[in-house]
């Protein structure tokens, strides 16, 4: 995997940078009266990452679902730029470019990593020349050499999730949602993959957001900060300001989750 501080070389397949954003207003999800989340507004801007951090069962997972089309939001309204797609299915949001990966990682377990990036690539409407291209691209910047010709299921837990992840960029998605992507990785492990992901996504003009739980990787690898509690918004901003924000100190810092 490169390095967080060395320079890339700009891939054949980048597109051209365009302003693109994913917003929720208002959301809310109600399960049997318990409001997992409750009048949530988040927006994700193309080419950043922001992270969205929070207790156990502040509502963080609940909010992707969300935003993907997992879950039909009970209150307020979500858009894709000037599109409207609250009640589109998660289907159809994958196609329109919102992309979701989970926690456990999931590839075609009898395809080697490489051919599981290529054929994402081809679902996404690529001819095979540059789907190859693109998973060749993806397969270097992950760090994926090694085991690329190998079956995914031969792979331990966390480069399965690494899979899965570069599957979810061959698709080529205007808004990735990552929840965990570098759980079971320690610290600089975790660090390089978001970093690589976020270099990565930004060529591409790519919006990322990522559900983590160490503070110190989400300082040290997202532009901006959403911090959820009881399914609320409590602050949301640059890492800096919401480490020093009262409430975040109060609720969060010294806890580790």
């Amino acid at each position: 995997m490169n390095s967080p501080t060395a320079p890339a070389a700009a891939p054949a397949t980048e597109t051209p940078t365009t302003q693109s954003q994913l917003q929720m207003v208002d959301g809310g999800i109600h399960f049997d009266g318990v409001k997992a989340v409750d009048g949530v507004s988040i927006t994700v801007r193309s080419g950043e990452v922001l992270g969205l951090i929070g207790p156990n069962g502040s509502g963080k997972t609940s909010t992707l679902n969300l935003l993907c089309g997992m879950l039909r939001a009970t209150s307020g309204s979500i858009h894709l730029d000037d599109r409207d797609v609250t009640r589109m299915s998660m289907r159809h949001r994958a196609r329109l470019g919102i992309v979701r990966t989970f926690q456990s990682g999931r590839v075609f377990a009898r395809l080697s990593v490489a051919e599981n990036i290529e054929a994402a690539a081809l679902g996404g409407r690529l001819r095979r020349s540059a789907a190859r291209k693109l998973r060749d691209e993806i397969i270097d910047e992950l760090g994926l050499g090694a085991v690329a010709a190998a079956p995914a299921s031969s792979l331990p837990a966390g480069q399965i999730r690494t899979a899965a992840i570069a599957r979810a960029l061959a698709t080529r998605p205007r808004f990735l949602l990552l929840d965990e992507p570098a759980a079971g990785q320690n610290e600089a492990e975790a660090v390089d993959l978001i970093n690589t992901i976020r270099g990565f996504a930004r060529r591409r003009s790519c919006g990322v957001l990522l559900v983590e739980h160490d503070m110190a990787v989400v300082m040290g690898t997202c532009d901006r900060l959403h911090v959820l509690d009881s399914g609320r918004t409590v602050v949301e901003g640059k890492p800096p300001a919401v480490r020093k924000d009262p409430q975040v100190i109060e609720i969060y810092f010294g806890k580790r989750y």
